[in-house]
């Protein structure tokens, strides 16, 4: 993708509008069921908070189906999701997920048009939730990350938002969030176009900024 191309300019969404109605009520009624379960409970891993404006990629560990409600729920913005096309399903389940904010995306082949629905979201001003991880990881030490977020965030030139989640072990327990500081590529590469070595490097640096979050959790709520 050229630069030019990268800075077109795209008009932000307003936070309210009717045209999000169709998307923005069934939300809130999942939100508000989803809140009553999960009731999650949220710290930031330093005093520097996320933009209240803006479009980011948010960046998740995936340890359960619940982790995109929860995160939903708690992030405070209207959020897209990045979901693989299997995940996706067909028919009822398609529009159901569509109606929600997921975003289809095939993971077996370079899929240019769910990557350019993806990336003119967060250029709307969206947060976008992914989880580099690719599926779900039940294991606790996160060890590797995908790298395809980095250049999306790139496209897009919207932030990167680190976070850890994890529900309750009971169904009493409460969900756990951890959000980190944001970050964006170009705080740790300055060229038109990162190269191949500049998205390891950043994928690197985006897997120790998820494990910062991860540390962060064991160290508050595990001491609860």
């Amino acid at each position: 993708m050229s630069k030019d191309t990268k800075n077109t300019t795209i008009k932000q969404d307003p936070a309210v509008h009717i045209k999000f109605l169709p998307i923005d009520i069934p939300r809130a009624a999942v939100g508000l069921i989803g809140g009553i379960i999960f009731r999650p409970k949220k710290i930031y891993i330093s005093d520097k908070r996320p933009s209240r404006k803006g479009g980011a990629l948010v960046i998740a560990n995936h340890y359960s189906y619940s982790d995109p409600l929860i995160l939903g729920i708690s992030m405070n913005r209207r959020m897209y999701y990045l979901a693989g096309e299997l995940a996706m399903g067909k028919g009822l389940k398609t529009l159901g997920l569509k109606g929600c904010g997921c975003i289809g995306i095939d993971r077996n082949i370079s899929d240019l048009d769910g990557i350019k629905r993806a990336v003119n979201v967060m250029k709307r001003g969206h947060y976008l939730l992914m989880f580099p991880q690719g599926r779900l990881h039940r294991e606790e030490e996160m060890t590797e990350l995908k790298s395809g977020a980095i250049l999306m965030a790139w496209q897009a030139n919207v932030p990167i938002l680190p976070v850890y989640v994890k529900k309750g072990d009971k169904w009493y327990n409460r969900a756990k969030i951890v959000v980190g500081e944001e970050f964006r590529v170009s705080d740790y590469c300055e060229k038109a176009m990162p190269s191949m070595s500049d998205i390891n490097k950043l994928t690197r640096i985006t897997l120790d900024k998820m494990k910062e979050c991860e540390q962060k959790y064991f160290e508050y709520f595990k001491k609860k």
